[in-house]
């Protein structure tokens, strides 16, 4: 390939921006240099109208797709991206948070903990995947992020909840949120109540009068 045709293809391949503000500050968000790669390329594939999908991203960046899976989970799981879907065929990855993060001067050390109840983010991810059997997308890590961070459920009930879901062979995330918010319906704040409601749902309650 001659420098002419190689001058040409370097050309048409345009340029990427990023902000300086980002260079000097992403490890104090929790950034390490992998994530800023990754965060770079996903943003250039977008920026091109193109889907960041992770075989895309495994090629470009010569790792396995399970890498990239494993960084993208991560990213979600510290609050730095979420899932945006324009269509069922569709996912772009939202940096959003990240920059807000950045903009707010949050830095690691100043970050709350995962969750405020016994069991942490961190064991419901792997509590789902054991009794999944499986690793989860980066789009049920989001999923199980919004339990958290919009609909506040206890981390305790959620572990409830996936235990119902899993003795009613119903390994769904639909279905452990459609439990939970039952729950949250019907007043449910801890683990004694929500064995109370599963009682009255099975018809087995027992009143004052029924024990004579």
């Amino acid at each position: 390939m001659t420098l002419d045709i190689k001058l040409q293809q370097y050309l048409k391949a345009g340029n990427s921006s990023i902000s300086n503000y980002l260079l000097v500050h992403y490890q104090e968000i929790g950034l390490d240099n992998d994530d800023l790669v990754l965060y770079l390329q996903v943003t250039r594939i977008q920026d091109q109208g193109n889907q960041a999908t992770p075989q895309l991203l495994s090629q470009v960046l010569h790792v396995t797709e399970s890498v990239v899976i494993s960084r993208l989970k991560s990213l979600i799981a510290r609050n730095l991206m979420v899932i945006s879907t324009a269509t069922k065929q569709l996912e772009t990855y939202d940096f959003t948070p990240l920059i807000e993060k950045l903009l707010a001067g949050k830095t690691v050390s100043n970050q709350p903990v995962m969750s405020d109840g016994k069991s942490t983010r961190r064991e419901i991810f792997q509590t789902v995947e054991s009794e999944f059997g499986r690793p989860l997308t980066p789009m049920e890590m989001q999923t199980i992020g919004q339990w958290f961070d919009q609909d506040h459920f206890e981390p305790d009930l959620i572990l409830l909840a996936i235990q119902e879901a899993v003795a009613n062979n119903a390994r769904s995330l639909r279905y452990i949120e459609a439990i939970l918010v039952n729950w949250q319906k019907n007043n449910v704040r801890n683990p004694a109540q929500a064995q109370i409601a599963k009682q009255k749902r099975r018809g087995i309650t027992y009143t004052y009068d029924n024990l004579f």
